[in-house]
């Protein structure tokens, strides 16, 4: 895989024309069956390519954004933004003191800039509203207005939502307090969670409100560092809601198949049930 002029791909394939689907792709060289292709390094075609299983594949933000803000990111921030832009459904394992913070929040700035997103909700507990995440605007995309959507009163929450920030930071149960007012507004493109673990249960009135706000076509991002930690069926409600293909449509189906009944009130994890817990979490990147 080689970037020309920061504007086009090109690699080699046997079968040229399972890439023929891209407008602005074509074969630049030919030898001994062996195609060279080039496609222009667009980020919708940078998402094509990698659904069709092409490997290295990077997003454009890896050499056409700015990075602005008090630091410049380390090379596991730059990997985990362009893994962001490139799918509009993901979970971010990445562990305390990596920064996926401020790796998410670029990532966000770059599709805003490419007006695939207007607005972006942030999901979070109430103690990091401003220590981590308005305190990450700060540092990182300032030029960006963002509010931290949090008051005793429903109505003034509501006001903070109407105000055009393009970020707006809502803890967990005060989402329930504006969710009609978010559906409303239809401009809320991206919903980036953090602490995903919160949202482990289908059952709760937590989850069923992040459900219910979310279209088709909304991007979600989750973040934790402890995905599942404590069973295996803690993977299901983060599954549901990030790619509900990856489990059973129901939560019974997932728990018969990740763990043994052993008595009455007691449950197991089965013998490669991590392996299943990894599979249903995708797609997913991770650093320590």
């Amino acid at each position: 895989m080689q970037i020309i002029d920061n504007k086009a791909l090109i690699f080699k394939t046997k079968d040229p024309e399972k890439y023929s689907i891209i407008p602005k792709s074509q074969v630049v060289d030919e030898q001994n069956g062996v195609y060279k292709v080039a496609v222009y390094w667009g980020l919708d075609e940078a998402r094509v390519l990698r659904n069709l299983g092409l490997k290295g594949v990077t997003s454009p933000i890896t050499g056409r954004y700015d990075w602005p803000g008090m630091h410049k990111p380390f090379a596991h921030q730059v990997d985990t933004a362009s893994f962001l832009t490139l799918n509009r459904r993901a979970f971010v394992f990445n562990d305390p003191g990596t920064g996926k913070t401020m790796s998410a929040l670029w990532a966000a700035d770059y599709l805003m800039k490419l007006k695939q997103v207007r607005r972006c909700l942030i999901l979070c507990p109430l103690s990091i509203m401003h220590d981590a995440w308005m305190s990450g605007i700060a540092k990182s995309v300032i030029h960006r207005s963002a509010i931290a959507a949090h008051h005793s009163q429903a109505s003034r929450r509501i006001e903070m939502v109407q105000g055009d920030y393009e970020f707006v930071i809502v803890n967990y149960d005060g989402l329930n307090l504006i969710a009609e007012e978010i559906i409303n507004d239809g401009r809320f493109d991206l919903v980036i969670v953090d602490e995903a673990n919160a949202y482990k249960n289908v059952a709760t009135k937590r989850w069923k409100t992040l459900n219910k706000i979310l279209r088709p076509e909304t991007m979600l991002w989750m973040m934790t560092g402890t995905p599942a930690s404590q069973s295996p069926l803690d993977a299901y409600g983060l599954a549901r809601l990030v790619n509900a293909n990856n489990v059973p449509k129901f939560a019974t189906s997932w728990r018969d198949k990740v763990m043994n009944k052993v008595s009455m009130f007691k449950w197991i994890p089965k013998l490669g049930s991590s392996e299943m817990v990894f599979e249903a979490l995708q797609p997913a990147i991770r650093y320590t």
